[in-house]
């Protein structure tokens, strides 16, 4: 089989199945017809929706890192913290590999997925494509199923719930930010279109 036949197949993740590619509109899903798994997707313009989605994440680490996640008191006593300030002590006592799992899930790998597909899609957007780009897209898949963020405001929510009857309990300008950033993380692994990525690269390397 030549390599023009072959560009119009592509293999399912799941059951390695070559399925022959057709064109798809917005919206419109094509699945492996042997194991029905999600082989990709038509979308318009995916570059710029991900180069923006990820922009909007990156923008959001900061607060969402430093600024306080929470404030609470009794007895006119207030105190909080922000989400970098609960590491240090969580990796210094009994409970340091929850304060590695929060440093790894909640912080580094969504930081790395967000920094990744706004560094490739801005690439792809000005027509760049130096060699180092298709590692960082296999690099980006293989993130895409470790950064777990809402993980960790699911444990904020919990918490607060079991603090209010004790304590006075306010939600931070970092819980709002961590949220943002968090569903710009989700929603960036919808945006990205890996099949567009892997066609343009291999046009470019032809």
């Amino acid at each position: 089989m030549d390599n023009q036949n072959l560009d119009k197949l592509t293999a399912c993740p799941d059951c390695d199945l070559l399925v022959e590619k057709i064109q798809l509109i917005k919206d419109q899903q094509a699945h492996c017809p042997r194991c029905n798994s999600l082989l990709y997707q038509g979308r318009s313009d995916s570059v710029t929706k991900t180069l923006v989605v990820s922009g909007s994440g990156l923008l959001m680490v900061f607060p969402a890192y430093f600024l306080p996640v929470m404030k609470m008191g009794t007895l006119g006593i207030y105190s909080s913290i922000s989400v970098m300030a609960s590491i240090p002590p969580m990796m210094t006592s009994s409970h340091w590999i929850a304060g590695l799992g929060l440093l790894l899930f909640a912080i580094l790998f969504p930081i790395l997925i967000l920094g990744l597909s706004f560094w490739i899609s801005l690439h792809l957007r000005l027509k760049l494509y130096p060699d180092y780009l298709p590692m960082m897209q296999k690099l980006f898949q293989r993130l895409v199923r470790w950064g777990m963020p809402e993980v960790y405001v699911l444990a904020i929510l919990v918490a607060l719930v079991k603090l209010l009857d004790n304590f006075t309990v306010s939600i931070g300008a970092g819980m709002i930010s961590f949220t943002l950033m968090m569903f710009c993380s989700l929603l960036v692994t919808t945006t990205v279109s890996r099949q567009h990525f892997w066609e343009v690269m291999l046009h470019v390397k032809s």
